[in-house]
């Protein structure tokens, strides 16, 4: 589902969370889609890596807590989404290099 924005960083909050129980928030403002290949890559990781050991689950809850709010007070704001669609470019790229694939992802 796209989010109908026409640059980063500008989207539509009530598409961004209609239809999921869990949000890659960031992400999805970044990106512009919370169904696009680079979200998949972070959502599959989490629920096949992250949500496996006890540190990652413990990342995700604190992820589930802080990203809302920050998505609420900066998600318009082009600085936000700069900032972290370059780190999130880096990752995405690291976790391909391990074979984490970016094939369309239904949430466990």
């Amino acid at each position: 589902m796209g989010l109908g924005r026409g640059e980063r960083g500008k989207y539509n909050r009530k598409q961004m969370n209609r239809g999921r129980k869990k949000g890659c928030y960031i992400a999805t403002a970044v990106y512009g889609s919370y169904d696009c290949p680079q979200v998949w890559i972070l959502r599959r990781y989490r629920d096949n890596v992250l949500s496996r050991l006890w540190y990652g689950r413990l990342f995700i809850l604190i992820y589930y807590m802080l990203s809302p709010m920050l998505i609420k007070l900066f998600g318009e704001e082009i600085w936000f989404t700069n900032f972290f669609h370059s780190r999130l470019e880096y990752i995405i790229n690291k976790l391909k290099e391990q074979g984490i694939d970016n094939t369309l992802y239904i949430d466990k």
